[in-house]
């Protein structure tokens, strides 16, 4: 079973850990805050916001609440609060929660999202007016595959070991891409059990975001340099496909941001 180290998490998830309460009673509700990334889309337009939402989980309803903000697609400041939504299993730690007539929660309909408890991502979307908004904490697919190949003679090997999580700026234009367990040979040794590389492009899309970089240093000075990175999340960010290079090897990524969400669901 893939591990995940707390490096990777994103801020709710941390937050998750933390329970809420006397420590002799059990925790049966969470409110936790987290960085939320808004695209309000209306036809071939796009509009990039960075918010704040206020998450609560009850654990003995099974419910979920969120309270936020988001620009819309003129670009003004909008709020969002959302009823107590049931969370229903999808697979393994992976709930669903919708809410399809909202009206009365300041205009947005047709809410609909996901959360992982083992990770702590959550997404969701809804309608707001003429556009669709979705929206979701620091994008962290855990469930991916990476496959490694040596272009001077096809040798190659797949594995399931790395997840890579994408923290975007408040912009909306650049992202730190970090990864844990980094494997850069065709054996399958993890070479670095936490990375990072810093100020790679964003540019928001229709359907989620395009990550590029022609060359990125890593957080290890000097080793694990990139380049020719080309990343597509993709299906309103759910899927994540991409590619690039590092010594001489060629990387291509492909993965869930849920498991059993979406696309393949490597184990």
């Amino acid at each position: 079973m893939k591990k995940f180290s707390l490096f990777l998490l994103p801020l709710l998830a941390v937050a998750m850990l933390t329970a809420c309460g006397d420590d002799d009673k059990p925790v049966n509700k969470q409110i936790v805050t987290m960085v939320t990334n808004n695209r309000a889309i209306d036809g071939d337009a796009v509009v990039f916001s960075q918010g704040s939402d206020k998450v609560e989980l009850n654990y003995t309803d099974m419910t979920i609440q969120f309270t936020g903000d988001f620009n819309d697609a003129d670009g003004n400041s909008r709020s969002l609060t959302t009823p107590n939504m049931n969370l229903t299993n999808v697979n393994d730690m992976v709930y669903r929660f919708n809410n399809t007539s909202s009206s009365t929660y300041t205009g947005i309909d047709n809410l609909t999202g996901y959360i992982d408890m083992s990770t702590g991502m959550i997404w969701y979307s809804f309608d707001d007016g003429s556009s669709r908004v979705v929206s979701s904490s620091q994008l962290l697919y855990a469930y991916t595959t990476t496959t490694l190949t040596n272009p001077d003679n096809g040798n190659h090997s797949s594995h399931n070991q790395s997840a890579y999580l994408f923290a975007i700026d408040s912009k909306g234009e650049t992202c730190t891409m970090k990864v844990s367990n980094f494997i850069t040979n065709i054996n399958g040794s993890v070479q670095a059990t936490e990375i990072q590389y810093n100020n790679l492009k964003v540019t928001p899309t229709t359907t989620g975001y395009i990550i590029t970089a022609e060359e990125a240093e890593s957080s290890y000075r000097g080793f694990y340099t990139i380049t020719d990175l080309n990343i597509t999340l993709d299906s309103q960010c759910l899927v994540m496909n991409g590619s690039f290079k590092s010594g001489d090897l060629d990387f291509t990524l492909s993965g869930n941001l849920f498991r059993g969400v979406g696309g393949s669901t490597p184990q």
